[in-house]
């Protein structure tokens, strides 16, 4: 049986529980992440917490919707067991009681599951590096390993941070433009989850420099038993023109390597960004963006 749980009813041990031993863990459906950057959230169960689904909503006018928070690539149902075709009929059901609009995320072990009408595909890009450095090097492209010696010159420094605020600050400076459509509640939300992750040691940041200690690169990374998020990264003027991105990409799999971690590149769609990370010879590991309007004709106007 699917039930829907309000916030204040959630177990949150067991909820936890749930997803860290979950077939399709991420660190997105945490507890404290959810309540770091969603605040008020819900949730379907099944049965007792067998499986799980977050439920981010808003109210609009009188309309209560599902989004996707800021910042988090995907949520949907986590499983500890591989669901049935009924079982996924079972959550969509309560979706559609309980919201007649929706646009979210789901994961990747969601892709195939949920009513194909809803659903169009997103690219994320993973890299096994739970190997040899040496045995990654040599499957990165042509194109990436030629900037890595072209670069080699510049002497650029890796280096590791704590500073959550300049970090944030940097990409919000460098790419607010692309990000037009986040606002301070969405940035404030942001800050508050990293410095949770921070105290959880589930965060990292490293950074490349030039010689004379100019920021050029910098990276954050969320973290959890066996996966490495590729959350923001950001590149100044300067370090593109040194393309400090490779050092820095390359540096942070040299460290990571053979440590039972995937690198998620966290996408993308974006062309440019994509094709750097191509360079990485990644896998593309899809997941499914779910959207669908049950409103009434007339409301279909204010909730498009």
């Amino acid at each position: 049986m699917v039930t829907y749980l309000a916030h204040h009813t959630i177990d949150k041990d067991k909820w936890d529980h749930c997803i860290l031993h979950a077939a399709n863990r991420l660190i997105y459906a945490q507890s404290a992440c959810l309540d770091a950057i969603a605040g008020k959230w819900d949730a379907l169960v099944l049965n007792d917490y067998e499986a799980v689904m977050p439920l981010t909503w808003r109210k609009k006018f009188f309309i209560t919707y599902l989004y996707q928070p800021a910042f988090i690539q995907q949520l949907g149902i986590f499983f500890t067991k591989q669901l049935s075709a009924e079982t996924y009929g079972l959550f969509t059901a309560a979706l559609f009681k309980h919201f007649k609009f929706a646009e979210i995320y789901c994961n990747h072990l969601n892709t195939g599951n949920l009513p194909p009408e809803y659903c169009s595909a997103r690219t994320n890009y993973i890299l096994d590096i739970n190997k040899p450095y040496t045995g990654i090097f040599n499957n990165y492209q042509p194109g990436f390993t030629k900037s890595l010696r072209r670069i080699a010159k510049f002497g650029m420094q890796y280096k590791p941070s704590t500073d959550i605020d300049a970090t944030i600050l940097l990409h919000r400076k460098l790419y607010g433009k692309r990000t037009a459509h986040l606002g301070e509640k969405d940035y404030h939300a942001f800050t508050r989850l990293c410095r949770v992750l921070l105290q959880q040691q589930q965060l990292e940041i490293r950074q490349a420099t030039g010689v004379d200690g100019e920021l050029l690169a910098s990276v954050l990374l969320f973290k959890d038993g066996n996966r490495l998020y590729n959350i923001i990264a950001c590149l100044t003027a300067e370090g593109r023109r040194l393309e400090a991105n490779y050092f820095l990409y390359d540096s942070i799999i040299r460290e990571f390597c053979n440590s039972n971690y995937i690198l998620d590149l966290e996408g993308s769609d974006i062309k440019g960004i994509a094709d750097f990370y191509v360079k990485l010879n990644p896998v593309n590991q899809p997941y499914p963006f779910f959207r669908y309007n049950h409103l009434h004709p007339l409301l279909k106007l204010v909730k498009k």
